[in-house]
């Protein structure tokens, strides 16, 4: 039962996040792409002070003038380096699939005054439903306190760490877009890796003081069967979600240092959650325990940008429920996350990206029996991202706002479930998931 919990949250390497590079922002501030992403929807510092100042800088259109509204579209191509046991959903095959993975529409931008938004409607068109996806509304303003500038705001999500501006957190770090319908297998990852995601509520406070020195604090609770079915959510993806007993603490410190066209980041991010798997009650909470660290270091000048990531995520697990139906070995476990990737970015046209992750913890025979005859969960990979940006300094004259990434993206498994070959004991090798993925990411 749990397995197929983890296996729901954990396949992070393969799970989409949302875009921010959208039109509507563009619109509001007069400023073409590129003055807030080197590549989206990697951010600049720029970029990253839009956001903390609750998505309402103006200079450009006003909401007069233009709604905040945009759409966005992806259509992608998805292979496999062997063909899939079984197709992934009723309407794709074995291999070779050719998808409509996303179509969004956005509110993105001012409200009114200084309360501002991100709000995603998503169609999925691997699960063919239509949910709220990560979302953001937040409020912010600026004081002086001993002499220090004070930015401080409140913001109301559905997704931890959706609402942090460093691409290191889970909702916005590399891999950018990945395929929703390969492969067969992935890693387990932790429960702050996309396990509450769009399941949830959350209502947090934060503050940028003297342009460096980032605090937020955030509280997260549960959202019932009924409203995530009114939101949109699958069925399949509410049965297997965990359920929050109370509240989810969520915590974010970081620390960013400007100098010239330089930019360092180091952090740290985390949070405590009760769940109960599966949404089964009667046999007490699991708890988890999520603690990160991060770093980032961004060179931003003409007309070459790099960014260097880095994450490190070490989850406590301790499984009471689980344990209790039978689920698991052990009450208390651990898993890590580690993920590092380096991202060039030429004139802010041409994007090239290398990452690596790594996922590690204890073996445990009721998790990770079904997918590794080692009862581990221990897997690593490499991805690549190449990418051509041809709207990021100004669209067409027609549509100015347009804004594209054409990519192609390959993640290679190096380790699966403790092992390179035969992982599971029926002859599936961590290389037959290899994905190469084709991906036209539209914005308009």
């Amino acid at each position: 039962m749990f397995t197929a919990f983890l296996t729901a949250f954990g396949a992070f390497i393969i799970a989409p996040t949302p875009a921010s590079a959208i039109p509507s922002f563009a619109r509001q501030t007069g400023q073409p792409c590129s003055t807030c992403h080197t590549a989206f929807p990697q951010l600049t510092p720029f970029g990253r002070r839009f956001k903390l100042g609750g998505y309402t800088m103006g200079g450009g259109m006003t909401l007069e003038q233009a709604p905040p509204i945009s759409a966005m579209v992806i259509p992608t191509f998805s292979h496999t380096q062997l063909n899939q046991d079984a197709p992934p959903t009723p309407q794709t095959h074995t291999n070779n699939n050719v998808i409509l993975q996303q179509f969004s529409l956005l509110y993105g931008g001012q409200i009114y005054g200084n309360i501002g938004a991100f709000i995603q409607g998503t169609y999925d068109g691997a699960s063919q439903y239509m949910f709220l996806d990560s979302s953001d509304v937040r409020y912010a303003d600026t004081t002086k306190l001993m002499n220090f500038d004070v930015l401080y705001g409140v913001s109301v999500n559905n997704n931890p760490s959706v609402q942090d501006v460093w691409n290191t957190t889970p909702n916005w770090g590399f891999p950018f877009i990945s395929s929703t319908v390969a492969p067969q297998f992935s890693p387990p990852g932790t429960l702050i890796e996309g396990g509450l995601g769009t399941r949830v509520i959350g209502t947090g406070i934060y503050t940028f003081i003297n342009d460096m020195l980032y605090l937020d604090v955030s509280a997260y609770q549960n959202l019932s069967t009924q409203t995530l079915k009114t939101l949109g959510l699958p069925p399949g993806d509410i049965a297997s979600s965990p359920s929050i007993d109370g509240v989810a603490p969520y915590w974010r410190a970081a620390f960013e240092y400007n100098v010239g066209e330089h930019s360092f980041e180091v952090g740290t991010f985390g949070m405590y959650a009760n769940t109960l798997p599966n949404r089964v009650a009667g046999f007490g909470f699991d708890s988890f325990t999520d603690v990160a660290f991060d770093a980032q270091y961004q060179y931003i000048g003409d007309p070459h940008n790099l960014t260097l990531r880095v994450t490190n995520i070490h989850e406590y697990q301790q499984l009471n429920s689980t344990f209790l139906q039978g689920g698991s070995s052990g009450i208390y476990n651990t898993l890590n996350s580690f993920k590092a990737s380096a991202e060039y970015v030429y004139d802010h046209t041409y994007s090239f990206t290398a990452g690596y992750f790594s996922v590690y913890g204890s073996s445990d025979f009721g998790l990770y029996s079904l997918n590794s005859y080692r009862n581990s969960p221990n897997g690593k990979g490499l991805v690549f991202d190449l990418a051509y940006l041809p709207f990021s300094k100004g669209g067409p004259a027609f549509y100015p706002w347009l804004n594209a990434r054409l990519g192609v993206s390959y993640t290679s498994y190096l380790k699966l479930f403790g092992g390179e070959n035969n992982f599971d004991g029926l002859q599936h090798n961590a290389s037959d998931n290899n994905t190469l993925l084709l991906y036209a990411w539209i914005a308009f």
